[in-house]
């Protein structure tokens, strides 16, 4: 149990009980104890009396240092009566002398105990945070000598905590007093603590000078204390804004190449209350230092040219640590990247004689070169090895690659069948010189789902859904009970996909049964098959698409596991029905409910046969809300009897800042471009808005006839959009700005529309993998027949 008081306080208490020994008796003890000296006898604990303590006295011995018939040291018996207090027992201690040694008398007291702890003052959240950071806990024992003290040294440790924790939300002047008020009839008390904020203090002025080479507004970016603005309530904190003085001069120094830079502050509080603070930061520069000469010591693996080719730091630079410590990074990868994971950089950067640059020296450990003894795999009971082993660059015998152990790391969590994926090397099993095994620690995820229900759409209106869908499918696994199939023990575990939909909608209805197998019969081959039909209200016409897709595909195509060729071929009746068009009652002189003359002219069913290719790229970081990477994709489809389609787009993502884990902001830029080249009816053409153009009704961005979308050949949409952390990792916020064109023939960016808007995304795993998606958006620029919308939100429908 931890004492409700400061060491020193304990210690204090404790010297103030000691003084109860007789001075006398001291007196004589020092007698005693010089005679036995000059004579070379030790004194000896002769006798231990234990008084007032009700129950066993062994249980107090047991607490104890000193012992009957060893030396008396008084230090020792100091530990016992703190060890006394520790275990709830107030003790003092006499010492009476014997004819051969000494009787130590122990006088046990019951300690005082905290009942309950209370903060006043700021507010119950805040109460919530500081009481775990407290030392006292309830049923912490206390000495009585701890409630005599002043004010000032009562509880100082507590107070200090609460302090700080105050001044850290910008109340700099706060003030914490405490109180303690006895339970009757029982060996307790209650504490509280008394908590005056005082005024909150703010930065109004943050200014810098002396800084010639860096820019105030990078040195802004470095501070966590910010200046207050009239959108912000920041705070002011004193221990906070000194660490930013320490960061400021140590970043002048190790990443812009200053090592000799100050950085000083001056300081005022104004205002009636003297909160507002004004800082001005002097930045003593210094000199820069260019690199003199840099040597490489110990590399045997590659000559120092390839080396100091590599990194970033080359002679005549300036110097700086971060780049120093870069290039530490550089050769250590890339010395990973060819077998030797145990290698180790060592970097000294030291001024030359003369004073005037840096001489740097990288001093390599090269350790040995390591192959993959085995792999590993544990933590899927329901997915078979094999699904594992396949998605792994890295197989026995090879030679050890960090950048292929990443990748296979990457493929694993691209399948979404695991929480959690770890691929690491371990010491081989058995021991073996140059091995080391693989292991891959995997923690499966549901990949099943069932689901019943109803979905909103601003494209796809309201919808009915009834799914079923297994992600990590396998055809062969059937059921051994009816208990491996209600508990999902059966139809899993071979990587497969298998889905069954039906989602009757208002304006969109699709029925759908769909098999994928990304690895045909064990080779790096793709299979799927898909049959769908799909109805959709248009407006003034239906459009009825029943069809079968089939897919083969080319996996890790040359060697390279993020990049898929896929070969496909679609057959599909297409109906085209008008509204009321038998309807005697229409006002025929009403052109707002005349259909476009292009649906009018395909009306009734028609053929579609299409044939087509497509190449993949995906090397994002993760599959949901990714941080970094990119992904792409061509491909073009052959559509008998109307022409060839093409198509290009990418997707690029940066991360400008993350802290702590999962709070990255991500900044991505979208792009597509499709042209067809042919004459293509109305249900094949292109369209833009909804999903694809944020602002504008679904189809509502391009040409029209009789106000209604009819469609064009050649699109091209771009999309920028920041995310920023709300309550990571499954909710985000964005803002976006989208830009696109469709036209009847190919254009560039004529006749463009450009929207600007914000959103949210909230993953919900229960439900899907996708998350749900709700956008704001207003049309900055749109052409005269365009149908806009402010509101988009999905509920991951078809996914």
């Amino acid at each position: 149990m931890k004492p409700l008081a400061s060491p020193s306080a304990l210690q204090s208490a404790i010297r103030n009980r000691q003084s109860a020994i007789p001075p006398l008796l001291l007196l004589a003890f020092c007698l005693a104890g010089a005679a036995a000296a000059s004579a070379g006898e030790p004194l000896i604990v002769r006798e231990i009396v234990i008084r007032g303590y009700p129950g066993d006295p062994a249980v107090i011995r047991g607490l104890m240092q000193t012992r009957e018939g060893a030396p008396l040291d008084l230090t020792r018996l100091d530990d016992d009566i703190r060890a006394f207090l520790r275990a709830g027992h107030v003790a003092t201690h006499q010492l009476q002398p014997l004819p051969n040694g000494w009787r130590v008398i122990i006088d046990i007291s019951e300690a005082l105990r905290v009942r309950s702890i209370r903060i006043r003052g700021a507010g119950r959240d805040w109460e919530t945070k500081m009481l775990e950071a407290l030392a006292t806990r309830v049923d912490t024992p206390i000495l009585p000598e701890v409630l005599k003290l002043p004010e000032d040294e009562r509880f100082r440790r507590d107070k200090e905590t609460i302090r700080a924790y105050c001044q850290e939300q910008g109340y700099r002047a706060v003030v914490v007093t405490s109180a303690t008020f006895p339970v009757p009839n029982t060996p307790q008390l209650d504490l509280t603590f008394h908590v005056n904020l005082g005024p909150k203090y703010q930065v109004k002025w943050l200014r810098f000078r002396g800084n010639r080479s860096v820019r105030a507004s990078e040195l802004r970016r470095v501070m966590e204390t910010k200046r207050d603005g009239f959108w912000t309530s920041r705070r002011y904190c004193d221990a906070i804004f000194e660490k930013d003085v320490e960061r400021l001069q140590d970043y002048c120094r190790r990443v812009r190449g200053f090592p000799n830079a100050k950085v000083t502050f001056e300081r005022r509080f104004l205002g009636p209350q003297g909160n507002r603070v004004d800082v001005t930061l002097i930045v003593d520069e210094g000199q820069l230092f260019p690199v003199a000469s840099i040597e490489v010591k110990g590399a045997t693996q590659w000559g120092a040219d390839t080396l100091l080719a590599a990194i970033p730091l080359k002679q005549a630079d300036v110097f700086s640590d971060k780049k120093m410590y870069e290039s530490v990074v550089v050769i250590e990868r890339l010395y990973h990247e060819n077998g030797y994971p145990d290698v180790r950089v060592t970097p000294e950067g030291r001024p030359s004689p003369a004073g005037d640059s840096y001489d740097v020296t990288f001093t390599i450990e090269e350790g040995e070169a390591v192959r993959v003894n085995t792999i590993r795999t544990r933590g899927h009971p329901r997915t078979r090895r094999d699904v594992i082993l396949r998605e792994m660059e890295l197989e026995p015998g090879m030679l050890y690659d960090v950048q292929k152990l990443e990748r296979s790391q990457r493929a694993l969590q691209r399948l979404q069948f695991f929480d959690a994926v770890t691929v690491r090397l371990a010491p081989a099993d058995p021991p073996a010189p140059g091995e080391r095994d693989l292991v891959v620690d995997v923690t499966e995820g549901h990949t099943g789902l069932f689901r019943f229900g109803a979905g909103v759409s601003s494209s796809h209106g309201v919808v009915g859904t009834i799914e079923l869908a297994q992600r990590n499918f396998d055809w062969r696994d059937a059921p051994k009970s009816w208990s491996d199939l209600w508990s999902g023990n059966a139809y899993v575990g071979a990587g497969q996909s298998f889905r069954v939909t039906l989602m009757p909608g208002s304006i969109y209805s699709s029925y759908a049964i769909a098999f994928e197998d990304p690895y045909w019969r064990g080779r790096n081959e793709s299979l799927g098959w898909s049959l769908y039909y799909n109805t959709r209200d248009q407006g003034t016409w239906d459009e009825t698409r029943a069809g079968v897709r089939l897919s083969r595909g080319i996996r890790k195509y040359k060697g390279d596991p993020d990049t898929d060729v896929t070969f496909h071929v679609r057959l599909e009746a297409v109906n085209v029905a008008i509204h009321d068009e038998d309807d005697d009652d229409d006002d025929d002189d009403d052109d707002d409910d005349e259909p476009p003359q292009d649906a009018v002219d395909e009306r009734g069913t028609h053929p579609v046969f299409g044939a087509g290719v497509t190449v993949r790229r995906d090397r994002k970081d993760r599959p949901t809300f990714p941080t970094k990477g990119y992904e792409w994709e061509l491909g073009s489809e052959l559509v008998m009897p109307h022409g060839v389609t093409f198509s290009a787009g990418g997707t690029r993502f940066w991360t400008l800042g993350s802290h702590p884990k999962d709070y990255e902001r991500v900044l991505s830029l979208r792009g597509r471009v499709d042209y067809q080249a042919g004459s293509f009816p109305i249900y094949e053409r292109l369209y833009a808005g909804g999903a694809n153009l944020r602002g504008f009704a679904y189809r509502g961005a391009g040409p029209t006839d009789n106000d209604e979308p009819i469609g064009g050949k050649y699109r091209a949409l771009v999309s920028a959009e920041y995310r920023y952390p709300i309550a990571p990792p499954n909710f985000y916020g964005v803002f976006f700005a989208d830009a696109g064109t469709v036209t009847k023939d190919f254009t560039g960016f004529a006749k463009p529309r450009l929207a600007l808007g914000f959103g949210f995304r909230l993953l919900v795993p229960a439900l899907s993998h996708v998350p749900i998606s709700v956008d704001f958006s207003a049309p900055v620029i749109k052409q005269g027949d365009d149908e806009t919308e402010f509101l988009y939100f999905s509920l991951s429908l078809g996914r």
